[in-house]
């Protein structure tokens, strides 16, 4: 069993640094997608591991932007270029594993090839439906100088409140979820397939406009493939939101509406982190989680191997 973690950053380079030691083993590769507006001197890349590179394909990210989803997207080309890996974990720079790394890789092991991936059905009555069906532009107004971003947002603005409303391809169902997935061998080489057709450069160009495109555009290629039913919770007479969605996948997450969105972990949250069966939470920040996670790499250390 071999697990590539794909991992996109922008900041924080100690932890992504510590992440990447818990997490790091024989059976683990590391591939880092680090934001073009980041300094790549200041994450040193030279003091990381052998099996993790920093790859040179790098995007600037802007929030909700396709911007995501392309830097996503080159992590998974260096991976399938890299080596023939068993699962592709997504984490991010604020994540951190809340399990030890030979029971992650146990538990991934037993339980190939499901994918770990939650989703729901987009539908005009669901959450976020807008986000399909308006025109959205991101990536051209964070991309561009700060004297007509405003002018940008203004047309935005309007273009979001126009009754026209954008057609999805008429043989695909949408689908939203968590962008911290993991999936399995084929599905990922099935994706890499995908984008390379010609119809796959057509879904690729139309997620361009689409916000928070990273939570649509993997779900839907995968919910609408071959390989749905290798989904955790999938159920194919169903076809709608699966049991326990929110647990499809590996992370722990607190939204509560009180704290942060998500919540920023600190040592109070150590006994939910150490009783859930996820295997890696976000968010961690160096300042704030710094107690907790000396906690929890000094719980997890009597099993890491």
């Amino acid at each position: 069993m071999k697990i590539a973690y794909l991992i996109t950053a922008h900041s924080q380079p100690a932890h992504l640094h510590r992440m990447v030691e818990a997490l790091n083993s024989v059976n683990s590769t590391f591939l880092i997608h680090l934001d073009k507006k980041s300094n790549l001197e200041s994450f040193s890349p030279q003091s990381y591991p052998e099996n993790a590179t920093f790859i040179e394909n790098r995007v600037k990210v802007n929030h909700g932007g396709f911007s995501l989803v392309e830097a996503m997207v080159n992590l998974i080309d260096c991976a399938l270029n890299l080596d023939d890996f068993d699962y592709y974990q997504f984490l991010s720079g604020w994540d951190y594993p809340i399990k030890s790394r030979n029971y992650i890789y146990e538990f991934l092991s037993q339980n190939y090839p499901t994918n770990f991936m939650n989703f729901y059905r987009l539908t005009p009555s669901a959450d976020f439906y807008e986000n399909i069906t308006k025109y959205h532009f991101i990536d051209a107004i964070g991309n561009s100088p700060q004297i007509v971003q405003k002018p940008l947002k203004a047309v935005q603005y309007l273009v979001r409140n126009i009754s026209y409303t954008r057609p999805f391809f008429d043989d695909m169902v949408p689908y939203r979820g968590s962008t911290w997935f993991c999936l399995n061998k084929v599905t990922m080489y099935y994706i890499n397939h995908f984008l390379n057709t010609e119809k796959g450069k057509s879904y690729f160009e139309y997620f361009r406009k689409v916000l928070c495109s990273d939570e649509i555009f993997f779900q839907t290629l995968v919910l609408n493939s071959p390989f749905a039913e290798f989904c955790r919770y999938y159920d194919r007479d169903i076809k709608t939101t699966p049991l326990n969605e929110n647990k499809a996948y590996l992370h722990y997450i607190d939204w509560d509406q009180n704290r942060e969105n998500p919540a920023i972990f600190d040592l109070s949250d150590l006994p939910n982190l150490l009783s859930t069966n996820a295997l890696y939470a976000r968010k961690f920040t160096e300042t704030k989680s710094a107690r907790l996670l000396e906690e929890l790499d000094r719980q997890m250390e009597a099993v890491r191997v």
